[in-house]
């Protein structure tokens, strides 16, 4: 399953279209034949050229042969240890066979050695990335960046770097150039930057949109596996389709990095840092916080209910203090009280209710023409209906005579307002809902009786039984039918493996290591053999010898033999190059494919 996943993602995240595949395989697989043939032949007249040395290694390279570039370079660092441009090969073979830090460790030796940094620094971040070192990859793909800003290749690698390290944002900025270009590649990317941090509807969702529906569906078992990878990990799953065959059972944590230049970031004020700083410092659960919010709640209730007494009274002080310098030096209603006589005992503090059953609209005009402070917010009308001494306190001094035209005929009352009219510059007084309590609330709630009645209907225990038996046989039989699938699933996997062990077998059995001579390289075998005829003609000692090939990266070998042993066949070497030939003696390793050619 791993070897299949290294498959759809090889194919998913190197692969351009179909015809810019051909068009590049067209260009680059020629050039790079062409330059392997020519240092080749260079080494075959000096075996210790340097220059051919690391020419063959790089060609080898480029024709995705990392394993033949390590012999190449190998033997250049065997002459010239202290060259740069070796130990950058070496790192770039090591990257290629996935054994990042001693690629990083050799890019750093040829950075101390003078090797031009602009050259490995994409290289570079890519093997830091797979060591999880994101910090140092990004800092190297910007400084690419700069360079070369429209590298499609480097883009796609500093975006898929940002997404480890979380910047999911970030890394999507990066890739927009290529997302307008429709570029599939940044589109494949973007979908495991996604997944790799748990978007797993937005990252199924560009997949179905980016890829075809089967294999969509085949790759979203291991896009929701991606949060549960390592950093080096995911750089190994996104740049070589290669997934680990155990995974977590836990996401990964995430290491932060340097915010990518051009990401905005919040700047929060001093005052709000300052009063922060404490719930900062000590997280608080869920439960904890409600647990604080339900008791500054009752702390306030309980403050409200005790401070609303003394409210009332302040407000009853502060009637009088106002109503005192309003009356003392009005002298309107003396000369109107003197004609009435009205006994002494009238100077209650608990007067008739008289003030209260005179009409609001009499009582307005009276305190506006008295009193010329500015109108107060006239009070409800439920207010009007009480009698004047739930407002009033004890008698002040100066009141005993307009206490005694209660009794008085209706034509001689319009000084009685003088009573009222300390009631506007007095604050209103407190609502009693607005001052209610959630104990007040409850205590009011009145339940009906009806509601108190119990309204359960009778149950049948033994229909509720079979119910109960019901959904466990159902959970059973669902039970049983996963771990059929389960069986089934292990058995397939099973036969699969002994298959493919079965055919590794006759792999190795069909192909042993051989001797071969190896005479000249092509990408299409017809043509080898063509190339094969015109070689017989050309060399006599080639006549007796079979024709086979073998794939070698992008291309073929043309091969003569098989030899009992490898000195046969570099004796065979020797007289090819004698007469003028390039040719060169090889060995396959066990399991290698050797086809014979055909039309010889």
């Amino acid at each position: 399953m791993t070897q299949y996943l290294s498959w759809i993602l090889g194919g998913l995240l190197m692969a351009g279209t179909a015809q810019a595949q051909t068009d590049q395989a067209q260009l680059v697989r020629p050039l790079g034949a062409a330059d392997l043939n020519s240092n080749l032949a260079r080494l075959s007249a000096n075996p210790r050229d340097v220059d051919a040395l690391i020419g063959a290694g790089e060609a080898a390279l480029a024709l995705d042969d990392p394993r033949a570039a390590a012999g190449f370079f190998a033997r250049a660092d065997t002459i010239t240890s202290g060259n740069g441009r070796i130990k950058v090969g070496l790192a770039r073979v090591n990257l290629k066979l996935q054994n990042p830090a001693e690629a990083v460790r050799l890019f750093d030796q040829a950075g101390r050695l003078g090797f031009a940094d602009a050259t490995i620094l994409t290289d570079r971040g890519l093997a830091r990335d797979m060591t999880g070192d994101q910090a140092g990859a990004q800092r190297d793909y910007q400084a690419a960046l700069q360079r070369t800003p429209n590298d499609a290749e480097l883009i796609r690698r500093y975006a898929a770097s940002l997404g480890i390290s979380g910047q999911v944002a970030a890394a999507e900025r990066a890739l927009e150039p290529l997302l307008y270009k429709s570029d599939r590649a940044a589109w494949r990317y973007r979908a495991f930057i996604l997944a790799m941090n748990n978007q797993q509807v937005e990252a199924r969702k560009v997949a179905d949109q980016t890829m075809p529906a089967q294999l969509a569906a085949a790759i979203v078992p291991y896009m929701q596996k991606m949060p549960y990878l390592t950093a080096p990990q995911k750089a190994a799953a996104v740049h070589f389709g290669q997934f680990p065959a155990q995974t977590g059972t836990r996401i990964a944590p995430i290491t932060p990095t340097p915010p990518a230049p051009g990401t905005p970031q919040v700047v929060v004020p001093a005052a709000s840092v300052a009063v922060a700083a404490a719930p900062t410092n000590r997280p608080q659960s869920a439960r904890a916080r409600r647990a604080e919010q339900q008791r500054q709640r009752r702390e306030a209730a309980r403050l409200a209910r005790a401070e609303t007494p003394a409210r009332v009274a302040m407000a009853r002080a502060q009637t009088q203090r106002q109503a005192m310098p309003v009356v003392q030096p009005t002298p309107t209603p003396t000369p109107m009280v003197q004609p009435t006589p009205s006994p002494t005992p009238m100077v209650q503090p608990t007067p008739s209710p008289a003030p209260a059953q005179t009409p609001p609209a009499a009582i307005v005009p009276s305190v506006q023409a008295s009193v010329p402070t500015p109108d107060p917010t006239p009070p409800p009308v439920r207010e009007a209906s009480t009698p004047a001494t739930a407002v009033q306190g004890p008698p002040a001094p100066g009141f005993e005579s307009v206490a005694t035209v209660a009794p008085s005929p209706a034509p001689q009352t319009a000084p009685q307002p003088a009573m009222v009219q300390s009631v506007p510059a007095a604050p209103p007084q407190p609502d009693p809902e607005a001052t209610r309590t959630l104990a007040d609330i409850i205590r009011a709630i009145d339940v009906p009786e009806a509601e108190r009645q119990a309204r359960v209907a009778a149950v049948d225990l033994e229909e509720i039984a079979a119910l109960q038996a019901a959904r466990r046989a159902e959970r059973q039989a669902a039970a049983d039918k996963v771990k059929k699938a389960a069986l089934a699933k292990a058995k397939v996997e099973a036969d699969a493996k002994a298959k493919k062990e079965a055919e590794e077998k006759k792999k190795l059995a069909d192909n042993p290591s051989r001797n071969w001579l190896q005479i000249g390289i092509g990408a299409s075998k017809s043509g080898l053999a063509f190339t094969l005829n015109a070689l017989r003609k050309k060399y006599d000692s080639l006549s007796a010898q079979d024709g086979w090939s073998a794939s070698w990266g992008q291309t073929n070998r043309l091969l003569v033999g098989p030899f009992p042993n490898f000195a046969r066949a570099k004796a065979l070497e020797d007289k090819i190059k004698a007469a003028g030939g390039d040719a060169f003696a090889w060995k396959s390793s066990a399991g290698e494919v050797v086809e014979r050619l055909g039309g010889q």
